[in-house]
């Protein structure tokens, strides 16, 4: 059982990763600085709304809230500009 858990998780993470790796290759083919990562925010993550969406949700299912929530907190989000 614990191993048929662990296969889903790995499948799960890698598929994130997969994620993850197109969306950097649309912001390189648009000719961002392989040297910097985009912002992550929405409209400057590369991905589709599909993407996102799929992403978020493998997320909540690899990890826990807690491990999300202390995440969360430990973020210094930069000023909103009005």
């Amino acid at each position: 059982m614990m191993t048929q858990f662990n296969t889903i998780k790995q499948q799960q993470a890698q598929r994130i990763l997969e994620l993850f790796a197109i969306a950097r290759q649309r912001y390189l083919d648009t000719g961002g600085n392989p040297q910097r990562t985009p912002s992550g925010l929405k409209e400057d993550d590369y991905m589709t709304d599909e993407e996102r969406q799929e992403a978020l949700v493998l997320g909540r299912q690899i990890f826990s809230q807690e491990y999300i929530d202390n995440t969360a907190r430990s973020i210094k989000y930069p000023p909103v500009e009005s």
